[in-house]
């Protein structure tokens, strides 16, 4: 299969050199980073320790899941070990620069999926574990570190519906990659479930849950503020992760909330992606609601704030009275509720949290986490936990308790990235 995959991206090479000058005018901020994933200045320490570990996580999701992990491997074996941290994203390297270059000897862009490319990587680094962060499984880098023999670790693995459709699909494809890994450590049974079903050995499945239960009591904030940057004496309510055509949703239920409440409301609103800011500002415009934006502290007159930074939105729930996960009430997927409940923030979700099922269900039945089904209910919802401050309190110490109970995460997959270093 892996000779298949070499053939047909060999086949398609001329039109991808014939097609990059195009992508680059349109993404000219990929310019730079194409030279680094072919290992063009592949800035490396010079001097090694005992042991080398590579830690791959693709973008902004998987680094904020990676980070206290991270953190903690860093603070047991620094003196012995040397540790290479690789992501993919833009984005993702721009946050792994103010979270995670504090802990690693090294933070590169990991290499572009051709062969004598991941060769060189492989060469140059020379790994004795390596370690993938939640998902980005590219063949030729699994198989070629395999084939040498190099221990790999699936961390924080966790498979949607739709992926296992895939995987499924293609099974003759993804069950050989996903057993090139020593070991598939899962966040859900449901995840470790999907694993045997397409035929990986038990031995190589464990559940251990999320890496973000890691931490709880030691989150930092990206900006190292600890001032709360949002109104004082008003209700904070998050919308957090936000995907188009919930927005729309929010900020209409917002006006409505505004004119019943009791206390003042300040609405703070993370998209998902930051480059629809600019949608969000029309949408606030339109609503003749006045706004500043997180990147611009100075000005704290607005009624809505819009987070227009990357990675500061796990830190910042710690000042939300209510949390609304987004990409739940559209077909998304959702997001994970965790960065918000492990601050003892209630948490409201819409019925779209299929890649965080399990962890939603568990929330719900703790009672740390309300479902929504539409627009009516997430305004119903929204004003009973505004107007009634102990269900709110009783909703957040449960969400709390949640994550408390699962602190051991960090603990526990460390142990077992000893047993190979």
């Amino acid at each position: 299969m892996i000779f298949l995959y070499n053939i047909i991206t060999l086949l398609l090479a001329p039109f991808i050199v014939l097609l990059l000058p195009v992508y680059l005018l349109f993404n000219p901020e990929k310019f730079t980073i194409i030279p680094l994933r072919f290992g063009f200045k592949l800035n490396l320490p010079s001097r090694r320790k005992q042991s080398t570990l590579w830690i791959h996580a693709l973008s902004v999701g998987e680094i904020t899941s990676a980070h206290h992990l991270v953190k903690q491997i860093y603070r047991d074996r620094h003196a012995s070990t040397t540790i290479i941290f690789s992501t993919t994203t833009a984005s993702g390297h721009q946050l792994a620069r103010r979270l995670i270059a504090p802990f690693c000897d090294a933070l590169i862009y990991s290499p572009v999926d051709i062969l004598p490319v991941v060769k060189y990587f492989h060469r140059k680094i020379q790994p004795d574990l390596f370690i993938l962060i939640e998902t980005d499984f590219w063949p030729n880098m699994l198989y070629n570190l395999a084939s040498s023999n190099v221990p790999m670790m699936l961390l924080n693995g966790r498979v949607s519906d739709r992926s296992m459709q895939r995987y499924r699909r293609l099974k003759l494809f993804f069950t050989p990659l996903f057993d090139t890994f020593r070991l598939l450590c899962m966040q859900t049974d449901n995840d470790a479930n999907k694993m045997r079903l397409l035929g990986i050995a038990e031995e190589k499945i464990k559940t251990l849950g999320n890496l973000k239960f890691g931490g709880c009591d030691e989150i930092e904030s990206v900006t190292q503020n600890d001032e709360n940057p949002f109104p004082d004496g008003n209700l904070i309510v998050f919308a957090g992760s936000t995907h188009e055509g919930e927005d729309e949703i929010i900020i209409e239920v917002f006006v409505q909330l505004r004119k019943t409440a009791r206390s003042p409301l300040h609405l703070v609103i993370a998209p998902r992606k930051v480059s629809r800011c600019e949608n969000l500002v029309e949408l606030l415009q339109d609503k003749k609601l006045s706004f500043v934006k997180y990147s611009a502290p100075e000005s704290q007159a607005g009624e809505v704030t819009i987070i227009d930074t990357i990675g500061d939105l796990a830190a910042l729930y710690r000042f939300a009275d209510i949390s609304f996960i987004g990409g739940s009430l559209v077909a998304e997927g959702g997001h994970n509720p965790l960065e918000a409940a492990q601050y003892g923030c209630p948490v409201i979700f819409g019925p779209h949290m299929d890649d965080f099922s399990e962890i939603s269900h568990e929330l719900q039945e703790c009672g740390g986490a309300l479902m929504v089904k539409d627009q009516a209910t997430l305004g119903n919802t929204l004003k009973a936990l505004i107007h009634d401050d102990d269900k709110r309190k009783s909703i957040g110490r449960d969400a709390l308790g949640y994550t408390t109970k699962h602190a051991h995460v960090i603990d526990d997959h460390l142990r077992l990235i000893d047993h190979y270093l």
